[in-house]
């Protein structure tokens, strides 16, 4: 990073230029907000400082400095050893001086997951990381995108002024089954009607007299545009908690394709096991491919949630990734990656920045469904639209098409434009 002749921007007198240091600022200030920054090691100080911008102070003494930053040395350290850091109901790395985190050793531990790497808290039923074991878990600052509103207290007690990001919102939809009932033969389908003695809704389903709770892909997309919808399509039954469809089956074809030919963006969501066999991945990734003619497809989201850290990253960008849609809460709401931004991927054990990039829902459906506390969902979506209207940026909620029933469409602000038709004519097959 040199200075430049930008009329106004950031000069971070730092004690060394790393990597790790380069990368954060570069993230929070440059790409989310447009702001020029500049990176001078202690030795290098002083410089001439260009009219209009700021000196920030961190892990130095600089007497021309605007703000003093506080520091921890997390940036200094190398490896990937857990550590867990103080916080406070604002985020990590709390601290002293004019500013009172310090915050690029949050934003650092967050965009990275750098818990992850070496994550001493096991594992839950389903095989996700136990976050709830984790310290942190409970602390308020997750309800909201805490890092990017760090940022903006940081720009504000150096009076700059900056442009805060466009709002926009989401949903993301998980087609883990495209029908309940529907396209579906063998001894299971039987055994399950049998059980939840619903076999003769079944039953009146594949006559055409009752319509599939599931299949609801019409609703939706004559609800919700291009601009508020993508699709992440499991295409796997391989275990008990994949798909009730056959991958291979007519209908899946069909519906993919009229979707892209609306203009829906498309992605994969990877098999349950595909975390411990990522030549699922894979396999699964070229058979979407061959649903999309050929298209390559670079989103993805993982079923269950279930994913081991950094491994995924490396899967995803040898499978051709570009976009992740994984890193939300499973029981909870919340900012995982403490923004709405997008986040660069930044592979610790590496050192080294990938060309993929995380999005962070905000809400999973499952987190309030599985409670069966619909008042609680509403109020929770409330909020999350307050908030994100007032940070800027975009709201993605993780939705599937099986609870579309229960989406209050209402508290959403309406959409751009109108959707588009359904998909009246994909049956069965």
């Amino acid at each position: 990073m040199e200075v430049t002749t930008a009329p106004f921007g950031l000069i971070w007198c730092v004690p060394a230029r790393t990597p790790r240091l380069h990368y954060t600022l570069e993230v929070l200030f440059t790409e989310w907000l447009k702001l020029p920054c500049v990176l001078i090691s202690a030795s290098e100080w002083p410089q001439p400082i260009p009219t209009g911008w700021r000196v920030i102070a961190y892990g130095t003494s600089c007497p021309e400095a605007d703000l003093q930053v506080p520091f921890s040395g997390f940036l200094l350290r190398e490896g990937t050893d857990f550590i867990l850091p103080a916080w406070d109901e604002k985020g990590f790395f709390p601290g002293v001086g004019d500013f009172e985190w310090d915050l690029p050793a949050m934003a650092f531990y967050v965009l990275t997951l750098y818990p992850l790497y070496q994550w001493p808290y096991g594992h839950d039923q389903w095989g996700l990381y136990a976050w709830h074991k984790a310290p942190f878990y409970t602390a308020s600052f997750w309800r909201e995108p805490f890092l990017l509103l760090r940022v903006y207290e940081l720009l504000e007690k150096l009076g700059v002024r900056w442009a805060r990001p466009a709002f926009h919102w989401e949903m993301g939809w998980d087609i883990d089954h495209l029908y309940a009932w529907k396209g579906r033969r063998g001894l299971r389908w039987w055994i399950g009607g049998l059980r939840r003695k619903d076999l003769l809704l079944r039953l009146k389903t594949r006559w055409g007299k009752h319509p599939d709770p599931y299949d609801t892909l019409s609703a939706i997309t004559e609800a919700f545009p291009p601009a508020h919808s993508r699709f992440f399509f499991l295409l796997s039954r391989r275990h008990k908690r994949d798909s009730l469809i056959a991958p291979t089956h007519p209908a899946l074809r069909q519906v993919i394709q009229k979707l892209v030919q609306k203009g829906y963006a498309i992605g994969l969501h990877p098999s349950f096991l595909s975390r411990e066999k990522p030549q699922y991945f894979f396999k699964e990734k070229a058979l979407l491919e061959r649903y999309l003619g050929g298209k390559p497809v670079t989103e993805s989201r993982q079923h269950y949630l279930r994913f081991y850290w950094p491994d995924l990253a490396e899967v995803l960008i040898q499978a051709g990734i570009e976009r992740d849609y994984t890193m939300a809460f499973p029981e909870r709401s919340g900012f995982l990656l403490g923004t709405t931004l997008p986040v660069p991927v930044y592979h610790v054990g590496w050192e080294k920045r990938l060309p993929l990039t995380l999005i962070g829902p905000a809400l999973m459906d499952q987190v309030y469904l599985q409670k069966e506390d619909i008042a609680g969902l509403q109020e929770e979506m409330r909020r999350l639209l307050r908030v994100v209207r007032g940070t800027g940026g975009l709201l993605h909620l993780l939705w599937h098409n099986s609870t579309w029933a229960y989406l209050p469409r209402e508290i959403l602000p309406v959409p751009e434009v109108k959707g588009g038709e359904g998909f009246r004519g994909c049956g069965e097959g």
